[in-house]
């Protein structure tokens, strides 16, 4: 199920399939939602290094697929923080954005006379 907000969805991908739906808007945007992932990766880095962030959210990212794939529930928590991993993923360029993220505009109503 796709979510949309006043300005549209983020669409997430993993491994191909559709994961999560975000909704746009004018407080929740497409940089607010990259710079989660930004600041998840910062204040790791206080304690955790690099590598292990980087098994760490690819390991929940694989959970979460899984999860999917065999159409079980996920928690809207768990769907927050796959959202943060993936972005934490393509800014440390384990992911490639293009195949991870879509953006899609809302439909427009068609009012017929």
């Amino acid at each position: 199920m796709i979510i949309y907000g006043k300005k549209g969805s983020l669409i997430l991908f993993y491994n191909g399939l559709l994961v999560g739906s975000y909704p746009l808007s004018n407080l929740k945007t497409y940089e607010r939602y990259k710079n989660q992932g930004n600041l998840l990766i910062l204040d790791s880095l206080k304690t955790i290094n690099l590598q292990f962030q980087i098994k760490t959210y690819t390991a929940f990212c694989d959970m979460i697929y899984q999860r999917k794939r065999e159409g079980l529930g996920i928690y809207r928590s768990d769907y927050e923080h796959f959202l943060n991993a993936i972005f934490a993923l393509i800014k440390l360029k384990k992911l490639d954005e293009d195949e991870s993220i879509f953006i899609v505009e809302k439909p427009k109503k068609k009012y017929i006379k």
